[in-house]
């Protein structure tokens, strides 16, 4: 018997999935393949957690193996904590709980000789090509992206021994760090590396449309664990395997299972899962004629477990009216950084 369900979500699916639905192998895998092992052995832990291996690993494989990771990344991040410590040091920092917080902070907003006299800046140039969210790029020219920006400061943070944490809003990252000196009004510090500033949650609640469940479950405005930030990444791989091959596969779905074990309350992984299964189950009722099997009944059920568990992470769906909202100019940055408590 044809399924009527299947025969939906074909019809409904298959014009955005028509340019992949014979492709589900790919000769760029291997480097993608291989980044996927080194995350998935440090979650299991059969390979010890390194949040700048991992970065590394993803940008290595984006960019087909042209990438070093002792020239492009240990060296630079190396160089500069140095300077840094350096700088703490001179300055009798010792005195702070949150000394190498501040120190950074301070590193990344303010132009020093250590710095080449460039802090870190937002880039508003191309803002959705992929290779200006790499670190990479920051690395090299000091310029990134609500992504890049706070990736680079946990490598420098991972690199000086600062407990600091990545968080997530919708489309947005942001650094955290426990509030341990007294400086600031709330528990944990929220820093804000696109425009340098400190941000009080209840600001970014109301930015970003963010539920007080979606806090409550570590959607968002929560600080990851290592190896949640770890899991973020290793979802981050498989959105770039999507941006560069225009495909939702084998590699997505293996991906995102893998990461959604260690961080559950990612919903743009739990999306890509999704696609994964939803492009599966096209290829499936494509070679068998659309009939109902156990094949399609296991994918069913992967579908609806996805609908249940992206309803739980309790999620920001975007509009375009948010879409505006989050997509600042350098003019809005500007203003919100005059009337903003700026760390130093």
């Amino acid at each position: 018997m044809i399924v009527s369900r299947k025969s939906i979500i074909v019809n409904t699916l298959l014009l955005y999935f028509v340019h992949i639905a014979f492709a589900q192998t790919n000769t760029g895998n291997e480097y993608y393949e291989k980044a996927y092992t080194k995350m998935a052995d440090m979650l299991d832990d059969k390979a010890p957690l390194s949040i700048c291996r991992a970065v590394f690993m993803a940008e290595w494989a984006y960019l087909d193996g042209n990438l070093d990771y002792e020239k492009d990344f240990c060296e630079p991040i190396q160089k500069d904590v140095a300077y840094v410590k350096r700088w703490m040091a001179a300055n009798n920092l010792s005195q702070y709980k949150t000394a190498k917080q501040i120190a950074l902070c301070n590193f990344f907003f303010y132009p020093w000789s250590g710095n080449g006299q460039t802090p870190f800046r937002y880039d508003f140039d191309e803002k959705e090509r992929w290779e200006h969210q790499l670190v990479s790029r920051v690395l090299k020219t000091h310029k990134g992206q609500c992504h890049s920006l706070p990736w680079t400061f946990m490598l420098y943070a991972e690199e000086l021994g600062a407990n600091a944490y990545l968080a997530r809003a919708p489309r947005h990252c942001y650094i955290m760090y426990k509030n341990e000196d007294n400086q600031f009004p709330e528990e944990w510090v929220n820093v804000e590396l696109t425009s340098q500033q400190y941000i009080p949650t209840w600001a970014n609640k109301e930015q970003y449309e963010i539920k007080d469940s979606a806090v409550i479950v570590g959607t968002y405005l929560t600080p990851l664990s290592k190896k949640e930030i770890i899991a973020y990444q290793l979802s981050e791989l498989a959105l770039s395997y999507y941006t560069k091959y225009r495909i939702c596969d084998a590699f997505t779905l293996k991906c995102t299972t893998k990461a959604l074990e260690y961080y559950k309350m990612n919903p743009n992984a739990i999306i890509i899962k999704e696609r994964s299964l939803e492009n599966q189950l096209i290829n499936h009722l494509r070679l068998n004629g659309g009939y109902r099997d156990s094949i399609t009944d296991n994918i069913d059920r992967e579908l609806s477990q996805c609908s249940i568990d992206l309803r739980n992470t309790h999620w920001t769906q975007e509009t375009e009216e948010l879409r505006r909202k989050w997509n600042k100019t350098k003019e809005d940055i500007d203003s919100i950084k005059q009337n903003a408590i700026i760390i130093k």
